[in-house]
């Protein structure tokens, strides 16, 4: 899914299986950087729970666009 925020950025927002398992991953659209978890640049975060990642979302302003 494809998502936003009023900065105009875009991430894309997944579900997939890794190693049998069920990870949310957020990806980073058209060249930019996310906020790692130490405050690091990087192109992609994975999460283990959706609360996780919904919460990530919420703080840094995305909606489905």
């Amino acid at each position: 899914m494809k998502m936003i925020n009023p900065k105009g950025e875009e991430i894309y927002y997944n579900v997939v299986t890794k190693h049998d398992k069920v990870r949310y991953v957020i990806q980073a659209a058209s060249g930019q950087t996310i906020r790692g978890r130490d405050r690091q640049k990087t192109k992609s975060r994975t999460f283990a729970q959706e609360h996780q990642v919904e919460a990530w979302l919420r703080r840094n302003g995305y909606t489905a666009s």
